[in-house]
């Protein structure tokens, strides 16, 4: 079961992930946590995640370089879907692809939109999209990685993305890091008893 996790920057997903994480370990859920991709073709190789400071300021590849990396995604995903992940097990996404039809210039997309759309159709659903909101002014506070205008954009433009999707929760981060938590952990409870019953049918 996949959980994926967006937001703009400065609303506090890896904080949410890690709490979440915690508080479902608990349980006698399996659960796991990936970053934005399963990085099968190009990995990490051990590479810690960073923050990138200036996410905006490297230039868009080509549009064949930015195609090709869309379609090896697409293949790492659907890899990872059928062979990778076990199914018994909770898997919590900080990012998704989709961050990329929000935000194409943080992944230095240079190709046609309409591409990235139906790739982005193609893709293994999760069975819940959380989206992490708070007001522009405490996005700020907390990172200044773009601009107030780009911050604003962000969020509505992931407004606008999760509204179309079919299951889908949206929190208020600007609330303690606990209520923020505990609401992405009902919504989760509910899926999980929902597949739970289905299983039993």
């Amino acid at each position: 079961m996949k959980i994926v996790i967006l937001g703009p920057d400065g609303v506090g997903k890896s904080s949410v992930v890690r709490e979440l994480l915690d508080r479902l370990n608990q349980g006698n859920n399996i659960v796991k946590m990936r970053y934005l991709k399963p990085q099968i073709v190009f990995a990490r190789r051990g590479e810690p995640v960073t923050i990138n400071p200036d996410p905006h300021g490297k230039p868009c590849r080509s549009t064949l370089t930015s195609i090709a990396k869309i379609v090896v995604w697409l293949m790492e995903e659907w890899y990872a879907h059928l062979l990778w992940d076990r199914r018994d097990a909770l898997l919590i996404c900080d990012r998704y692809y989709h961050d990329l039809l929000v935000d194409p210039v943080r992944y230095r997309y240079g190709g046609p939109m309409w591409m990235a759309k139906i790739i982005g159709i193609l893709m293994p659903q999760p069975e819940l999209w959380v989206l992490l909101d708070a007001p522009v002014e405490v996005l700020q506070a907390r990172k200044q990685e773009v601009s107030w205008s780009e911050s604003s954009r962000q969020r509505q433009a992931y407004k606008d993305f999760v509204a179309r999707q079919r299951v889908h929760i949206i929190a208020d981060s600007s609330q303690t890091l606990n209520r923020v938590v505990l609401e992405v952990e009902r919504a989760i409870t509910v899926i999980l008893r929902r597949n739970a019953y289905l299983e039993n049918l």
